[in-house]
């Protein structure tokens, strides 16, 4: 079977910014192309190198501390700083978002660009399952399912996507871990004036079934809630379904020790634990069902996109300037402490549909084609204005082989708030190779899984 990608002209900001028309058939896959689709090569300038296997644990990585990363390019110096008085330069691989930001924070945001790593690697497994679902994936259910009846599974599921759509289901089976344990995630939010309020702390499993044989789910995510007090004892369960990427979700409250349905717990619903600063499906630049929107593919472009943040991510306790909520200041995070990299991605746009409801009318994604979990999106309110900016400021788990999982923040242009969802100081994320299935079971809700 052929598959073939015409990537067309790219439209960003206003401007035409290049074009790029590649056809690709499934043996190129594992030569031309790595075996999940992107690029092997460099490109022209060599700003962004070929594909050589990814990145080794570095020295300083602690083998008894699993979940903790130390940076593996601690050394790297920035190679470009774009800011307010130079952004115009490199509009090119900007989106309007960005612009928007240096217009808005012209003496703080900046763009550290850093030299560009293509530092995941993944398991011989993925590999070998993600060129075979080029011929084994297919969607279903108009296209909001995915069919795995012909063993469809555990890799990258349109390795040569054909839409829009395609690559949101690539971004949705990114290899980040089986189930990644995140003890004491908090939840944050920034005030205009930059003060923080520290909304809540949590023990949480982000969880992958399309790593598992015969799935039925492709992403799901349990919280259980340790602060404040009133929200304490307070747990949390959401499955996303392979059938129509259905989402089932469920809350526990000790107030009425009852699990309910909990239906809000998706699309544009806001997220009351973070004041409202986004919505559910901002989770992971976007999570859950896909049936309000037109996806359509833009093309592969080259962009500055936040990559490889071990610093961001695994701050060291000594690392006064970004340790803890100093990595934090009005308006976005820290510029001097997000690294950025000259990167291949995905440009997606989804158009809401006539009919439909969401306060985002509009949303660009830029999504790595290394990862499919790094890079940013812009979201567009009612009259055609960017609303806010959607960060993923990751690193890979070098040490497991897997994309791994961002920190989630969701800037709002209009407001001046901004989330901020990670570890709490000195804590990782470790890689749990299973649980007993009781652990995405609603009835388990009731009691604390996560030891």
């Amino acid at each position: 079977m052929k598959k073939t990608l015409l990537a067309t002209s790219l439209l960003l900001a206003g401007s035409l910014f290049g074009q790029l028309a590649v056809a690709y058939e499934v043996s190129d896959l594992g030569g031309e192309l790595t075996p999940w689709g992107a690029i092997a090569g460099a490109n022209a300038d060599g700003t962004i190198p070929a594909y050589t296997g990814g990145v080794e644990p570095p020295a300083s990585y602690d083998p008894a501390n699993p979940g903790f990363r130390p940076d593996p390019f601690a050394d790297d110096k920035p190679v470009l700083v774009i800011d307010a008085n130079n952004y115009k330069e490199h509009e090119g691989k900007l989106s309007e978002s960005l612009v928007l930001m240096f217009q808005k924070y012209p003496e703080t945001f900046k763009i550290n660009v850093y030299p560009t790593r293509r530092s995941v690697s993944y398991p011989e497994s993925f590999l070998e399952n993600s060129k075979l679902n080029a011929e084994r994936c297919k969607t279903i259910n108009g296209p909001l399912g995915l069919d795995t009846s012909n063993g469809c599974g555990q890799g990258i599921a349109f390795p040569i996507p054909q839409n829009g759509l395609e690559v949101m289901w690539n971004h949705d089976t990114s290899y980040r871990g089986l189930i990644v344990q995140q003890k004491n995630y908090v939840g944050k939010y920034a005030k205009p004036n930059g003060d923080l309020v520290h909304s809540y702390t949590a023990n949480a499993l982000r969880y992958q079934p399309f790593y598992e044989p015969n799935p039925t789910m492709f992403y799901g995510y349990r919280y259980e809630y340790t602060a404040p007090s009133r929200l304490s004892g307070q747990n949390t369960l959401v499955l996303d379904m392979l059938e129509n990427s259905e989402r089932r979700a469920h809350n526990y409250s000790p107030a009425t020790r009852r699990v309910r349905l909990s239906p809000d717990s998706a699309a544009d619903t806001p997220v009351s634990q973070v004041g409202g600063a986004m919505t559910f499906d901002d989770d992971i630049m976007f999570a859950g069902k896909k049936d309000r929107y037109d996806w359509n593919l833009i093309g592969r472009k080259e962009m500055y996109i936040p990559f490889n943040n071990y610093r961001y991510q695994y701050t060291d306790k000594d690392d006064a300037e970004c340790y803890g909520d100093a990595k934090f200041t009005a308006g976005h995070p820290k510029s001097e402490c997000v690294r950025w990299e000259l990167q291949r991605v995905w440009h997606v746009q989804a158009v809401l549909k006539d009919g439909q409801r969401h306060v985002y009318h509009k949303r660009d994604m830029f999504i790595s084609e290394d990862t499919y979990i790094d890079g940013y999106a812009q979201m567009y309110d009612s009259s055609g204005n960017v609303y806010r900016v959607n960060m993923q400021m990751n690193s890979p788990f070098y040490e497991a082989k897997a994309a791994g999982t961002a920190w989630n923040t969701v800037i709002d242009l209009i407001s001046g708030v901004y989330t901020a969802l990670g570890m709490a100081p000195g804590e990782g994320m470790a890689i749990i190779d299973s649980m007993p299935a009781t652990t995405w079971s609603s009835a388990t809700l009731s009691r604390r899984v996560i030891n």
